[in-house]
């Protein structure tokens, strides 16, 4: 509705300012009739509406970047609000000699000050105060007869940290010079295929970019599709985490990644899949599913699959949305044997950027199997981030071990320039068999302001968790994130 009230806007105003050349005979004309009170205050309140949504859309991908994409894959979008939604970024521009190749190529980037103050880090009794700064420069050449070439390259550099690494958040801490993304990129007839180093985005193996140096991955992609229906398959060699300078074939299970680490520097030749995307127009109805398999070499086999449907008919549009993962070991089983099933429902709505959310996932028991029937992520183990519909922000769902766990979340942009959310959580899971449940409930609330004019481009997030199990001291989190970023 916000696209629309500023399409019917800006088709009234062409008219009306090309009216007098192409108008009849003034005698012909029929009088103008004045717009009533009530109608200038809807149109007032459509163009609010309106600028409201798309400053939304501007923050909306901050709050992505902090990590805290729970359930994001099925947030919904919608025809009549698309303006809430960041567009995709426009593709390199196409040139017919190496010359302007590399000459009319585009550079971003970014500059973060990110700050975590922590007290009782994952319920010990060992607090922690770490500023870091840096970022990252990305450098993207124009299209010539579809190929294109990226590269990027990140540094992270600690102010006055604690001589004590205990002290110190272990993400934060690490300085890095690290080189990112390095890739060939063809395009053409709706297939894109990526060679090297990039970034990627599929269920729990994506690049978030929340610290100063994202995760990326080396190997081959081929997309085919638009952003709504696609088919995708990839193979990847290596993987480099945000501690990482460069690419390696470790995983997050590893003890670089993980200190408590079961599995120490062993390595695997990374991991394979393929799956996809497709949205249905069923009015009222809006219908999205998605489906893929996933080969974590010397982990396990993952098949993930994910719908959800909306009714777009009216402003307020309720939804409901339904996963299932089944994952069982490959090859080594690094980890020990793999058997999992995980069983989630969403119940939702939204309206403008308002989107009101309640998750539940269930991880079957299995005594026998890895953290008693949990998910093998290797790439999104310890990173709080992934598709399950119940998750904290501190912690993964697929960490802490099989039960059921909840979430209640709402978010959305209350005025302009401004996202803002809350969640509440609820872990009923257990590790092993005999152990109790953890009881954790966690508290969330987080803010994001994006500045405009002569400011554009620079951003300020907050986010601040709370963390409870019985018997364990109280574990609090703050994340305060300052970002200047440019070209993108």
């Amino acid at each position: 509705m916000a696209v629309a009230a500023l399409f019917a806007m800006s088709a009234q105003s062409y008219a009306q300012s090309t009216g007098t050349t192409d108008a009849a005979p003034t005698s012909a004309a029929p009088a103008t009739t004045p717009e009533t009170a009530a109608e200038q205050k809807a149109e007032k309140k459509a163009a609010q509406k309106a600028a409201n949504t798309e400053a939304a859309g501007k923050v909306e991908e901050k709050a992505a970047e902090s990590g805290d994409t729970h359930g994001g894959t099925v947030t919904p979008t919608v025809t009549d609000a698309a303006a809430e939604t960041v567009p995709a970024p426009a593709g390199p521009k196409a040139v017919t000699n190496v010359v302007d190749w590399f000459a009319k190529g585009q550079f971003a980037g970014d500059f973060r000050t990110i700050y975590f103050s922590t007290h009782n880090n994952f319920f010990s009794r060992t607090s922690q105060d770490t500023i870091s700064y840096g970022g990252g420069l990305e450098y993207t050449t124009a299209s010539l007869y579809g190929f294109s070439l990226g590269f990027s390259g990140y540094i992270q550099r600690g102010i006055d940290h604690n001589d004590n690494p205990a002290k110190v958040d272990s993400y934060l801490g690490p300085n890095l010079t690290a080189m990112g993304e390095a890739y060939v990129r063809w395009e053409g007839d709706g297939m894109t295929f990526t060679a090297g180093n990039q970034a990627i985005d599929v269920p729990f193996a994506s690049t978030y970019d929340w610290r100063m140096a994202p995760q990326l991955f080396q190997g081959f992609t081929f997309k085919y599709g638009d952003a709504d229906n696609y088919v995708e398959a990839l193979k990847i060699f290596r993987f480099k985490s945000y501690i990482d300078d460069s690419f390696s074939e470790h995983t997050m299970y590893n003890v670089k990644e993980d200190p408590y680490s079961t599995i120490g520097d062993d390595t695997t030749d990374g991991f394979w899949g393929f799956g996809g995307q497709h949205k249905w127009k069923i009015s009222p109805l809006l219908v999205t599913g998605q489906a893929w398999y996933f080969t974590y070499q010397d982990y396990a086999d993952l098949a993930y699959f994910e719908g959800q449907v909306l009714d777009d008919a009216a402003s307020w549009k309720p939804f409901i949305g339904a996963q299932y993962a089944h994952e069982t070991g490959d090859g080594r089983e690094l980890l020990g044997n793999v058997n999992s099933q995980v069983y989630g429902l969403q119940l939702g709505v939204k309206h403008n950027s308002l989107t009101a959310t309640l998750g539940w996932d269930y991880i079957a028991p299995h005594s026998n199997s890895y953290l008693n029937g949990s998910l093998v992520t290797p790439y999104a183990h310890n990173v709080a981030s992934g598709p399950l519909f119940a998750q904290p922000f501190l912690s993964s769902t697929q960490d802490l071990g099989s039960g059921n766990a909840y979430a209640i979340d709402v978010n959305g942009a209350p005025m302009a320039h401004w996202f803002v959310g809350a969640r509440y959580s609820y872990m009923d899971l257990k590790s092993a068999p005999d152990t109790a449940s953890i009881d954790q409930s966690e508290y969330l609330v987080y803010a994001i302001y994006n500045f405009d004019g002569k400011l554009k481009g620079l951003s300020i997030a907050d986010f601040f968790a709370i963390q409870t199990q019985p018997g364990k001291p109280t574990f609090l989190q703050n994340r305060l994130q300052l970002e200047y970023a440019f070209g993108h």
